[in-house]
């Protein structure tokens, strides 16, 4: 008889009474394959607006949010991070040649140039809770410039610590990561610093731009 066949069928045998003998407990492994689905919504769409004027005769106005927006994280059951920024350049809706760059200082915004900066606020903040636009929030290190390169929301940035009103936080869901949980949502205001001078008396659409990234 051939010793390797013997040997293999010994082992086939071996295996098989070790899968049928008795066990307790036995289990059944149950693997769950998530599908992401990240997901965010503004005022409950993913495009909306607001409208404000800008009086020329005033250079390097301060022009600030009419009214909160509501950013909710709308995925189902997906726990996310947000991130803002905006475009390099404003969008002239007059599609003109003339647009605005975005400046990383509001402080020294120049000709044909804006700044951005948005803070969050408590889910209980009011309609018209947003800071006014000479608010020290504009000033605070967490009240910083939004630019095209994507910035993180957290505890220390963007978050807003007086807008807690009712109790609540102006803080992700998870301070420190920045994680927002399905279901959650945050006041968003902003503040945008006109050129100091300009080319153009076209409308300039500036996109304030919530992305959901994974946690």
């Amino acid at each position: 008889m051939n010793t390797n066949k013997t040997l293999l069928a010994l082992a086939l045998l071996t295996l098989g009474a070790v899968g049928a003998g008795a066990a307790n407990p036995a289990r059944l492994n149950i693997n769950v394959s998530v599908t992401q689905n990240l997901s965010v919504s503004v005022n409950d769409a993913v495009t909306s607006t607001q409208t404000v004027s800008w009086n020329t005769a005033t250079p390097n106005d301060r022009l600030v949010s009419p009214t909160t927006s509501t950013v909710l994280n709308d995925s189902g059951a997906q726990t996310e991070r947000w991130q803002l920024s905006t475009n390099a350049n404003s969008i002239n809706t007059a599609a003109g040649a003339d647009s605005w760059a975005v400046s990383a200082d509001s402080s020294a915004v120049g000709a044909n140039q804006f700044a951005l900066q948005a803070v969050f606020g408590s889910s209980n903040t009011a309609a018209g809770g947003c800071p006014a636009f000479n608010a020290a929030s504009w000033d605070a290190a967490y009240a910083q410039e939004v630019t095209d390169t994507p910035a993180t929301y957290t505890s220390s940035v963007f978050a807003d610590s007086t807008l807690n009103a009712g109790g609540g936080t102006p803080n992700p869901d998870v301070a420190g990561n920045g994680r927002m949980f399905a279901s959650s949502f945050r006041a968003l205001c902003w503040r945008v610093v006109t050129p100091a001078t300009t080319d153009t008396t076209d409308t300039q659409n500036i996109q304030l731009t919530v992305t959901a990234i994974a946690p």
